[in-house]
């Protein structure tokens, strides 16, 4: 290789050593770890948690302890969501930095007026990463993001761990934006709620956080919140159940027994007639039994075929009732639009237009099939005398 060459290649191999042009020193940023969006009147309520760096180990160095949250908030009011994030901006020393952004909180009231506006403001800027999980508040957001949270060290992060233990697939803010955009199909997003530690006369109760149930929306909107206790059968049948444990009166004798579900899957199948539109949906998977709180034999076979028939049963009630909630609030969260839209798109140009109207009377068909893998237990009911026991 002559001289020529040799500089010509040194060169070019200059050009990978220009290091990183937009880097930005992290001494020089504030990490915002969550959001909290509440609409007061006719302005935006911007709530912001941002990490204290110097505490992220404690007061003593050693991983947490100390007396203060390593934390703190910074909240404003204004006309839009990014005029209020400028204004933050400029009493922070340091610049707001939002790709580690866990969750983003939703207050209830803001919901209710429409979320759309701001969650395009959002979506514009690329550090605001469309992979933070959203959820709807009961009451206002900032109350919320101000809990106190015991194990985790911010509550941004306990929102984010209590959705990965409450849905199998949580919905991520480009989820969201995609379900809005989509014909046939609505949002829905974990509620989440500040629940007392303990009773006050215990001792001085925390300001824990906690999931209530689901905010279903109609578009944009929120049109309704669905308890925690009536959500499981929405669940199963989006599929999004995970470490869902119910309990069931048992066939004979005294008593429940707590099933978990370890695995289910859901088909959704329209029948139609015309203009009529039914849907046929079947349900099955996998459980186990955790606890039996009865006299019920588990060990014997005809009983566990029992067991499992009143297990079935009780999931086709539940599923049909919690459905029902679902009609209740004009919100197809399910996605019955979609599936016509895609399965019979001629039918769907023709409802497409009347689907609010046709939604909330449709009738499902609901079959379940779920079977017993495991009894939980190598012996008889415990604590139970063998004369009371139900054979």
């Amino acid at each position: 290789m002559n001289r020529v060459s040799k500089t010509v290649t040194i060169l070019l191999l200059c050009l990978l050593l220009t290091g990183c042009w937009d880097r930005r020193e992290i001494n020089d940023i504030a990490f915002v770890v969550g959001t909290a969006l509440d609409k007061e009147e006719d302005k935006y309520r911007v709530t912001l948690q941002i990490t204290i760096p110097g505490m992220l180990a404690g007061s003593n160095g050693g991983g947490g302890g100390g007396d203060k949250n390593p934390w703190f908030l910074k909240s404003s009011v204004g006309e839009t969501v990014r005029g209020v994030t400028l204004k933050e901006q400029t009493s922070t020393s340091r610049k707001l930095y939002f790709s580690h952004r866990r969750a983003l909180l939703i207050g209830e009231a803001m919901a209710r007026e429409g979320i759309a506006e701001a969650l395009d403001s959002i979506g514009r800027l690329p550090e605001n990463r469309l992979s933070a999980l959203p959820v709807v508040t009961e009451g206002h957001a900032y109350e919320v993001l101000n809990g106190e949270p015991t194990i985790e060290q911010y509550p941004g992060e306990v929102v984010r761990e209590l959705v990965f233990l409450y849905l199998s697939k949580p919905w991520t803010l480009k989820t969201v934006v995609n379900l809005m955009l989509e014909d046939g199909i609505d949002p829905i997003m974990p509620l989440v709620e500040t629940v007392d530690s303990v009773p006050e006369k215990i001792d001085k109760p925390n300001k824990n956080i906690g999931v209530g149930g689901l905010a279903v929306f109609r578009g944009d909107k929120l049109t309704g919140i669905i308890k925690k206790q009536d959500t499981h059968g929405i669940l199963v049948a989006m599929d999004q159940a995970r470490t869902l444990e119910l309990p069931i009166t048992v066939p004979r004798g005294e008593g429940k027994i707590f099933f978990l579900i370890r695995s289910n899957h859901t088909k959704i199948k329209p029948i139609v007639n015309g203009e009529d539109v039914r849907f046929h949906m079947y349900t099955g998977g996998r459980m186990s039994i955790t606890t039996n709180e009865s006299n019920f034999d588990t060990n014997n076979e005809n009983n566990i075929i029992a067991l499992e028939q009143k297990m079935n049963e009780y999931m086709k009630a539940k599923i049909t009732q919690d459905l029902k909630l679902l009609q209740k609030y004009n919100s197809d969260a399910l996605g019955f639009g979609r599936i016509i839209k895609t399965e019979k798109p001629q039918l769907w140009s023709q409802l497409r237009d009347r689907w609010y109207e046709i939604y909330p009377n449709i009738t499902f068909e609901v079959e379940a099939d779920y079977r017993l893998e495991n009894n939980g237990a190598a012996t008889s009911p415990f604590a139970v005398e063998e004369e009371d026991i139900a054979e």
